[in-house]
């Protein structure tokens, strides 16, 4: 058995534990939903066994048909050449028992040949940079992923063409590729002109970040003329020995398959970090959204409190001046002579004088108290107000870090703009219509006094609404204290019961300063807390995404650190192995 064979056999094990992770790297892909990082996926599943991959690209007539056919050593012409660009196709070269030609699409080519090479190496021969670019993406898409080293061809008169070097940008970084360089048409050059393309090529290569370029100048023509010893195929060739070929194929193969999918892992890692950090900015908006209603009720809360210590202020006020009054107006001498000027004028009798009494009173009242109202309710109204114009903004004003142009995750943050657009659009419409503003509590109760609502914000008549309901319940008190007062006063006989009858008017105003209090409380703050909680309402939608999005990204934390974890331990298996074959 072949040294080559007993690698391959050892491999077993090693390939079956890749052959899991990579399995589970494409569950992991598919549960995403990024159709192209599930294909890349799929197609290195596919070609985990697959020879040790080169892949030839370069611009259209520098020679690479004729450089591949020279590599090979075969008087067989594998790669057609001609004087017009002959490759239009993606050509994969891999052994076979005879020469043969398979399409395999449109722009994939597959040819078999007998030659002893290509039982460890596979080739891809690619049509011209300049037309990959445009034309030609299943070379970006299909191979370059995988691929174990790419060889940059270039004219050796004019290695700078700007094509080549932007697929080179591609590989270098969005891959991280093995990458050599190869000077065709050496021969068309002087040996100085030569040194000087090399020494250019090497300088530019480092720039691009190559610490230490390998550059092999060629020429094909020579090698299949037969001057092999000046054709410079002879350095390459060693170079694939040494390196390459010779059993070494198997482990360097495996082991580029477990960096692609690190690569990948690290995509992933990458992009679902941006994902978690997008995921952690709306939540701190979501929170930052949660305090400003908060501290905008206890604004609220604090302002009903002042609004009801001024009414509770107007209504003991008033109170205690008609308080006196009655008892002066109940004194003896007082209801005697109202008693005998009643005998000759029934309009000055007490009976009236009690009914003017209770008018006044209850006028005054009213009149005070609405007064109170129309100047305190401005502040509730303005704290409702500024509550709704800074969550406004705030939506405006929400961070994006994951856009819509993602790698991976593009669908994530079309879906989360479609929820900040729609949140942004429904609570336009909510601040706009003004029923919004209305409280179920207080209209329960007073059903009447629904205001006419002006075209326009729903913000602008809020102070009206509060006042008008407000206005309802000050109302309900003071009639219900100012009726028990009527009956109490048609009890009343010369006076005799006049400290009865003024405790009990105590009593009676006591009761309804109490009322008044418990109710415009208990109504306004239900209103408040309801404002609140229609506006909360408003990102039930978001708050959904949130969650989706947290026990998303937890599972593929999950999954992806398991993945992550298993590639490092078999890297490491095959790197000791790989150690221990090229000691032996």
């Amino acid at each position: 058995m072949s040294q080559s064979a007993l690698i391959e056999k050892d491999l077993q094990g090693p390939y079956l534990l890749f052959e899991e992770i990579a399995k589970d790297l494409h569950a992991l892909t598919i549960s995403i939903d990024n159709q192209s990082l599930v294909d890349t996926v799929s197609d290195l599943r596919n070609r985990i066994r697959d020879p040790f991959m080169f892949v030839i690209v370069g611009e259209v007539k520098v020679g690479k048909s004729s450089f591949i056919n020279a590599l090979l050593q075969t008087t067989t012409e594998i790669c057609k050449v001609a004087p017009s660009p002959m490759t239009d196709t993606i050509q994969q070269i891999v052994y076979g028992p005879e020469y043969m030609e398979i399409a395999i699409s449109p722009v994939l080519k597959r040819i078999t040949y007998p030659e002893e090479i290509l039982k460890e190496i596979a080739i891809v021969d690619t049509p011209g940079t300049n037309t990959i670019i445009q034309h030609h993406q299943e070379i970006t898409e299909k191979f370059i992923p995988v691929s174990d080293l790419v060889l940059f061809v270039f004219e050796a008169k004019n290695p700078y063409r700007q094509s080549a070097w932007d697929l080179f940008t591609y590989i270098k970084e969005d891959w991280r590729k093995k990458i050599i360089f190869v000077l065709q048409q050496k021969d068309l050059m002087s040996e100085n002109d030569l040194l000087v393309n090399i020494n250019g090529l090497r300088q530019f290569a480092i720039q691009k970040g190559i610490e230490e370029p390998m550059i092999f100048p060629v020429s094909a023509k020579m090698e299949l003329e037969g001057q092999t010893e000046s054709s410079g195929f002879n350095g390459l060739r060693n170079f694939i020995k040494e390196n390459i070929t010779g059993g070494k194929a198997a482990f360097l193969k495996l082991l580029n398959n477990i960096d692609n999918c690190n690569n990948i892992s690290q995509k992933l890692q990458s992009g679902i970090q941006l994902r978690k950090d997008q995921y952690d900015y709306d939540v701190e908006f979501r929170d930052d959204i949660s305090k400003t209603l908060k501290e905008h009720e206890r604004i609220s809360f604090n302002n009903v409190n002042l609004l009801i210590e001024n009414l509770v202020a107007a209504y003991q006020t008033s109170s205690s001046s008609y308080r006196k009054e009655l008892e002066n107006g109940l004194g003896f001498l007082n209801v005697i002579k109202k008693g005998i000027t009643g005998i000759f004028n029934k309009e000055n009798n007490l009976h009236n004088w009690l009914d003017d009494f209770k008018s006044r009173f209850e006028s005054t009242l009213k009149q005070n108290l609405r007064e109170k109202l129309e100047l305190n309710v401005q502040d509730i109204s303005d704290s409702i107000m500024q509550m709704a114009q800074i969550v406004s903004l705030k939506i405006k004003g929400s961070r994006t870090v994951l856009k819509n142009d993602h790698e991976i995750f593009s669908e994530i943050a079309d879906k989360r703009a479609g929820v900040m657009s729609d949140l942004q659009q429904t609570f336009n419409d909510f601040i706009k219509n003004s029923e919004n503003y209305y409280s179920s509590e207080l209209l329960k109760s007073e059903s009447k006094l629904a205001p006419n609502v002006a075209t326009g914000t729903g913000i602008a008549i809020i102070g009206t609404i509060i006042t008008a309901l407000t206005h309802g319940a000050v109302f309900d008190i003071t009639g219900g204290v100012l009726t028990s007062l009527g009956l109490l006063f048609a009890g009343i006989t010369l006076g005799f019961n006049r400290r009865r009858i003024l405790q009990k008017f105590d009593l009676e105003l006591i009761q309804g300063k109490n009322g008044l209090e418990e109710e415009l409380r208990h109504k306004l703050g239900f209103y408040i807390t309801e404002i609140k909680t229609k506006i909360d309402h408003n990102f039930s939608k978001f708050d959904n995404h949130l969650i989706n999005e947290k026990k998303a990204i937890v599972e593929l934390n999950q999954k992806h650190s398991s993945i992550l974890e298993r590639l490092v331990e078999i890297k490491v298996i095959i790197e000791r192995m790989y150690a221990r074959t090229i000691k032996t």
